[in-house]
């Protein structure tokens, strides 16, 4: 399944045209009833810069910003570096919708987060842009 991406720019202008709010993370909808998404940065990795093997196994995933620190590994703009290996990355959100029970130290999103990113995407489409 596709993930939808928003750029920050785009979020950025919803923001100032007054359709989303964002305070701490969280990304909330006045125009549509108020539902709220969390939103966590991280970096989907594409492949190693070399396109060599990918010994640590991070290629193809998307993991936030916090489990890749905690793992040791140095973020950049479109870059991840691990244990001496850089990767090709960009910048990405993992969406979920509040109210959804999640224990903080899980990085992974919980098993319909593809479907809490799509109801966040199709709400942008057809309400706000």
């Amino acid at each position: 399944m596709k993930r939808p991406i928003f750029s920050q720019s785009v979020l950025d202008s919803m923001v100032e045209a007054g359709k989303i709010t964002m305070d701490g993370g969280v990304l909330t909808m006045p125009a549509c009833g108020n539902p709220a998404f969390t939103l966590r940065q991280a970096f989907r990795i594409v492949r190693t810069i070399d396109n060599y093997a990918d010994p640590n196994g991070l290629a193809g995933q998307i993991r936030s910003d916090a489990k890749l620190r905690e793992l040791g590994a140095e973020t950049h703009r479109d870059a991840v570096i691990h244990t001496d290996i850089a990767y090709q990355a960009g910048t990405d959100f993992l969406v979920e919708k509040r109210g959804h029970a999640q224990a903080a130290a899980v990085d992974e999103p919980p098993a319909d987060a593809a479907k809490d990113a799509n109801d966040l995407s199709k709400l942008i489409r057809d309400n706000l842009l």
